[in-house]
């Protein structure tokens, strides 16, 4: 038998060589020469023989079994795996394998730490989100300078006469007007199951329910095909709805339905036919197997936009700017003089504010216009004047003010004069005047009025003090009995000068009088005198007159002396006919003139 032959040793073969110990047997075992038949020796060939291979598929198995192991192996190839099946033509199978996994870490990501994902993406969202808002602004501000190019020209009042009349807003009236077409809103609709796939609308356009516009124009497709029993190629054009039109191209896999007000021109249907056309060629798997999740479509609404067209009429004539100076001058001379009229009404309020504050009894706290009304705020006084006199005055509308007053009592003199006459009801031919809140009287009060006059006063709001002057309590007794003395006159029979009873009785009822003088005047008035003047009428000699007008005083004199006056205080003198009580024209005023008469004579240094 040939002998075997030899393998050169691997030296990354890691298994044992042929050399080495049987594995079942160790290397300095004694061999078993008592196996029957030579046994023993056939089993060491086996082992030497296939050892290796046995070997081999044990670390194999134990590689393929071991979890770890097989972790390790495909980490090692799996990205070159997922670029050979990418270069092979299965990126959908692995998009779609991976997509799960992929959505799970990121929503996981997202829950854990949102600020991860945000850091990512800060450098592209920032430039996106400004370049959809330049794009936005920049259609709103060519629709609004249109609009503003004819805002301020003839044509511009007569659509803002026309949005008056008709209720429209003049952005709708001048975009009616001013546009030729535009293309509002487009939609891209599954041919099969009519569910919106795709949908773009223009700036500052009401935009509707996708799953509305979609479901109806599905419906009426269907109808027409049914009624009229087209092919599914076929179907509704183009239909009418108010101002608007509704273009549709038909694909075999979805619909693209345009909104167009105005009309268009050939080249808009154009680009929505090449729009569709570019849409299926990218999108036709998806289409073909969509089933209501419009995610895979997230870039078409890019391609909707571009159909997105508008076109406005161009001023063939030259702009009206003397129109719009025109109508600039004429709208800054209603704003002035509307500006100038209420300064002026203003005006004319603030001063009779101004006014009425120098008012006494009012104070003004504020003047505020509301409601269309002036109101004013303040303090009143209740003698205060009638604040609607003063508005009428000065001519202004008494309905356009509004008062609103809270009770006070004003420390203004005239006021404060009103309300001490009302209060203490002074006597006739007494005056009461107030000066810096000091009370004064003057002319003849009486002594009962002046007891409690002090007191009652005091409780006058705004009476500070009272200055009696002259008028204290025993001045005005004095004053009451010398007017009440000096009022008397005592009658005498012709040529006589004997009293009658009536005559001593009216002198019985004079003596407290002249009493009560003296004693008051010793402390009010120092020495006082009662003069007794005896009269005679003019018939008769002159001497003879003047002697019994004396006797007539001496008598009255002594007859005040029995009574109980001081005779030092009386002095007696008779004047005749120099000092006639009346003119004697009869026999009445003669008979009057016979008579004696009294007069309180007070110190010179004393009279008031």
């Amino acid at each position: 038998m040939g002998s075997a032959p030899q393998r050169s040793p691997d030296p990354s073969d890691t298994g044992p060589s042929m050399a080495d110990a049987p594995k079942n047997r160790p290397p300095n075992a004694p061999r078993d020469e008592s196996s029957p038949n030579g046994s023993g020796s056939f089993e060491e060939l086996r082992h030497l023989i296939l050892a290796p291979e046995q070997e081999a598929l044990e670390r194999l198995h134990e590689r393929i079994e071991n979890p770890e192991s097989r972790t390790d192996d495909v980490s090692g190839v799996v990205a070159e795996a997922i670029q050979r099946r990418r270069e092979q033509g299965g990126s959908d199978a692995l998009s779609e394998a991976l997509a799960p996994t992929i959505e799970t870490a990121l929503r996981e990501s997202v829950r854990k730490d949102p600020a991860t994902l945000a850091d990512a993406l800060f450098p592209v969202m920032g430039p996106a989100i400004r370049r959809s808002i330049l794009e936005t602004l920049r259609s709103f501000l060519e629709s609004f300078n249109q609009i503003l190019d004819q805002s301020l020209s003839w044509q511009g009042m007569k659509w803002r006469l026309e949005a008056a009349r008709t209720g429209r807003s003049f952005t709708e009236v001048a975009l009616l007007h001013s546009l030729v077409f535009r293309v509002e809103q487009v939609f891209l609709i599954h041919k099969k199951t009519g569910l919106p796939i795709a949908h773009a609308v223009a700036p500052a356009v009401a935009m509707q329910d996708p799953s509305l516009v979609s479901g109806m124009l599905s419906a009426i497709q269907d109808f027409v095909r049914d009624s009229f029993h087209t092919g599914q190629s076929q179907g509704v054009n183009r239909m009418n709805v108010g101002d608007l039109d509704v273009w549709v191209e038909i694909g075999p896999y979805a619909i693209l339905a345009a909104v167009i007000r105005g009309v268009a021109p050939r080249s808009v249907q154009d680009r929505m036919a090449e729009t569709l056309e570019k849409l299926h060629a990218e999108y036709a798997a998806q289409m073909q197997s969509f089933n209501g999740d419009a995610a895979p479509f997230a870039n078409a609404n890019k391609e909707l936009s571009r159909c997105l067209e508008a076109k406005f009429k161009e001023d063939s004539q030259p702009r009206g700017y003397g129109y719009a100076m025109v109508a600039g001058l004429l709208l800054l001379t209603v704003i002035g003089g509307w500006l100038g009229w209420r300064w002026w009404q203003y005006h004319r309020w603030n001063q009779l504010v101004e006014t009425l504050d120098s008012q006494p009894g009012l104070t003004i706290t504020s003047l505020a216009r509301e409601h269309g009304r002036f109101v004013i705020r303040g303090l009143r006084d209740p003698l205060a004047p009638d604040p609607q006199k003063y508005v009428q005055d000065a001519q202004l509308d008494p309905s356009r003010a509004e008062f609103h007053w809270g009770a006070y009592y004003a420390l203004d003199d005239p006021l404060i004069q009103q309300r001490a006459i009302a209060a203490l009801a002074p006597p006739p031919g007494v005056t009461l005047s107030v000066k810096d809140g000091i009370l004064r009287i003057d002319g003849q009060p009486s002594a009962k009025w002046l007891s409690d006059l002090g007191s009652r006063a005091i409780l006058v709001p705004g009476v500070r003090a009272v200055d009696l002057g002259r008028f204290s309590p025993g001045q005005i007794a004095f004053d009451e009995a010398k007017t009440k003395i000096q009022a008397t006159v005592v009658r005498f029979p012709l040529a006589s000068s004997a009293l009658s009873s009536a005559e001593r009785a009216n002198l019985r009822s004079l003596a407290p009088l002249i009493k009560e003088v003296l004693n008051s005047s010793a402390t009010t008035q120092g020495t006082v005198t009662i003069e007794i003047v005896g009269h005679s009428d003019s018939t008769g000699a002159e001497s003879a007159n003047q002697n019994l007008s004396q006797r007539r005083a001496d008598r009255v004199a002594w007859e005040l002396i029995q009574l109980g006056a001081a005779e030092t205080s009386l002095r007696a003198k008779g004047v005749a006919t120099a000092e006639p009580l009346r003119p004697e024209n009869n026999d009445e005023n003669r008979q009057f003139n016979r008579s004696a008469t009294f007069r309180v004579v007070v110190p010179p240094s004393n009279q008031p």
